[in-house]
């Protein structure tokens, strides 16, 4: 059985003697939780405290979270190593080892690494190969294999080229004693002489690792360099893992090789927002945690939710009822009585069908500061406030057209700007800032995507030119326009620049300046919807759609996140029916804790819920049966003692 604890907890020396597991739900407090005990490891604690070297590490999901303790941690940071999984075996385990990383390709791959160049991981948001010329790539192939075929490949397949993580994991010794090629995963239309070689190319020469890859070698590495082992365990006395029901297997032998012996292993996590089986991660990864060794593994549970109302917290345990492990209680703090009465007062509401009333009830909520969650993309374009059914349309085409690319476009336009018609679409809009706002300092901004300006060239006449151009580019555009397609708004901005009366600006901008708005690499069916995209549209997209402050989401992008009012959206995927699961099963019995997709459904159906602090709206399709709501919800407050207030508007 689990001991209840708090979110403000501090571990005592015994309790640093062993492992620790800690069930923790939405808005439990675990960054709280692991931040103070942090603290209180590098202040008191003889294995770090005393040392110059020694630190403890904390692994997270992602970069995000990484900031967010960095952040909490402040003057403590100096004694704290925080890392993403990746992050930690790219700075720890295969930047210092890198010849055993090269001895294990050539022992398992027999493939020499060519130069000494060092090994590290593909960039995030880019294709393993990008920026790389496709004819390299052949030259490289048939050079290594003496063949005269005219290949073809596109860099997307090559790219694809990896280890078999999943055979490894089935059978490490059958793995091992497979031919080297087929211990790589690749597309059927690779010719099997040509799958060595086009890794071989990957590691040799572009000298990358994939993201899966990163995780092999550094199991292996340590798996096989005892030293590297050794030197880790030394230097991380005890390691927390944050959201652990987000790891996949290889990740979990990882950290348990660490804490077989001397360092102590902390995990925290909740199986019931284990919403990541695409990328291997499974529930039973931390339902299951045990470790070997010489320390013993104590469990542990926070049952108090600090974000949301008792109704809230009451309606999400009646969606987790299956989960033994945890069953939360409302903390909520509230600035005074009056607060309290209003916030607990307030019902889960039911939203059913696609009426003008449903529809209006929806705007005003992200109106007021709401936002909908819903499970693709493709859902969550359908609520943008103010456009069309068409333009919709376009954004759903322009986003499913990346699906199987390695580019995030949501990330992309967020922070990355790896997308050629992302930047264009930047630049003019950081160009119609400035001028509506008057801030100059956003004109430079916009330029500065593609060219490093120098200050000194820029003179009054040059501010001039620029007021100019602006006047004649966007006098008649406003947030609403609909009459104008941005990339249309881009192109008048090409052939006006051209004009010899901006001859100053270009003196700044370098000779030929344009913003161009397509590569070659993109396709025929991507261009004709950006193309489509009208100036609204596209501005929404950047900056209340895919944006720090976005109104619409995933339910995998608000992992984490919280707001007063949420709307969520979820439906099973009817297409394909792989989510083997209905809603009115789902409220029927719900069920999370399997590792089917039914359960995974409930599980992110559970976390969108979770993420509202006052006010959860739950919009339903047209026809759904209220009464499903009424017998469930009223079961579970009889067999429960919960009360849950709901209403249908």
């Amino acid at each position: 059985m689990a001991v209840e604890i708090i979110s403000s907890d501090i571990f005592t020396p015994e309790q640093l003697t062993m492992h620790s597991k800690i069930f923790a739900g939405p808005g439990a407090g675990k960054t709280h939780f692991l931040v103070e005990n942090v603290k209180n490891i590098v202040t008191t604690h003889p294995f770090v405290a005393k040392s110059r070297t020694r630190k403890v590490l904390c692994i997270t999901y992602t970069n995000a979270a990484v900031d967010e303790i960095v952040r909490r941690l402040d003057r403590y940071a100096d004694s704290v190593e925080i890392h993403t999984i990746h992050g930690f075996i790219i700075e720890h385990i295969i930047k210092p080892f890198q010849q055993d990383l090269r001895e294990i390709i050539s022992e398992e791959f027999g493939i020499t690494l060519d130069g000494k160049g060092q090994i590290t991981s593909q960039v995030e948001g880019l294709g393993i190969l990008h920026g790389i010329d496709k004819a390299d790539i052949f030259k490289y192939i048939t050079d290594k294999t003496a063949e005269i075929t005219e290949l073809s490949y596109s860099k997307k397949i090559m790219g694809d080229v990896q280890v078999k993580i999943t055979d490894y994991l089935q059978d490490a010794t059958l793995f091992a004693s497979k031919k080297a090629d087929e211990k790589l995963s690749a597309s059927p239309k690779i010719i099997d002489t040509h799958i060595l070689p086009i890794k071989a190319y990957i590691w040799s020469v572009v000298k990358k690792l994939t993201h899966d890859e990163i995780l092999y070698f550094g199991y292996r590495i340590l798996e096989r360099n005892h030293t590297a082992l050794y030197a880790t365990r030394v230097k991380f006395p005890f390691i927390f893992v944050d959201e652990f029901q987000d790891t996949n297997p290889l990740q979990t032998m990882l950290i348990k090789l660490i804490g077989t012996k001397s360092t102590v292993i902390g995990i925290i996590g909740d199986i019931a927002q284990s919403i990541y089986s695409f990328q291997g991660a499974k529930p039973s990864q931390f339902a299951d945690f045990a470790m070997s060794g010489e320390r013993e593994l104590a469990q542990y549970v926070i049952n108090d939710n600090r974000r949301s109302t008792t109704n809230i917290v009451n309606f999400c345990n009646y969606l987790r009822q299956s989960d033994p492990n945890v069953s939360q209680c409302s903390r909520k703090p509230y600035s005074d009585d009056a607060a309290k009465l209003k916030a607990e007062a307030k019902k889960v509401h039911f939203i059913i069908g696609e009426s003008d009333a449903a529809k209006a009830q929806i705007a005003n909520i992200l109106a007021d500061g709401g936002v909908v969650l819903t499970r693709t993309w493709a859902a969550a374009f359908s609520y943008i406030r103010g456009i069309t059914p068409e333009q919709v349309a376009c954004l759903k085409k322009i986003y499913n057209s990346y699906y199987t690319s390695p580019i995030d476009i949501r990330r992309d336009i967020e922070e990355h700007n790896f997308v050629t018609w992302v930047k264009a679409f930047k630049c003019i809009f950081g160009l119609w800032n400035g001028y509506r706002t008057g801030a100059f300092i956003d004109v430079l901004k916009a330029f500065s995507i593609y060219v490093d300006i120098n200050h000194k060239k820029i003179t009054p006449k040059f501010i001039s030119l620029i007021k100019k151009l602006s006047e004649n580019l966007f006098a008649s555009l406003n947030e609403n326009t609909t009459d104008k397609i941005t990339a249309h708004v881009i192109e008048n901005f090409n052939e006006q620049i051209k004009d010899e009366q901006y001859a100053k600006l270009i003196d700044v901008l370098g000779a030929g300046f344009k913003i161009p708005i397509f590569d070659d690499a993109d396709k025929d069916d991507l261009k004709a919807n950006v193309l489509s995209l009208n100036w609204q549209t596209s501005y929404k997209l950047f900056t209340e759609v895919f944006s720090a402050g976005s109104k619409y989401m995933t339910v995998h992008q608000a992992k984490g996140l919280e707001w007063e009012k949420v709307v969520v959206s979820l439906t099973p995927n009817k297409a394909s029916n792989k989510d083997n699961i209905t809603l009115e099963v789902m409220y029927s019995k719900p069920c999370l804790l399997e590792e089917q997709s039914a359960q995974e459904f409930t599980r992110m159906y559970y976390v969108a819920c979770s993420r509202a602090k006052e006010d959860l709206y739950i919009h339903l399709p047209n026809g759904f049966p209220s009464n499903i709501i009424d017998n469930a919800i009223g079961a579970f407050i009889e067999k429960s003692g919960q009360q849950i207030e709901f209403e249908f508007i």
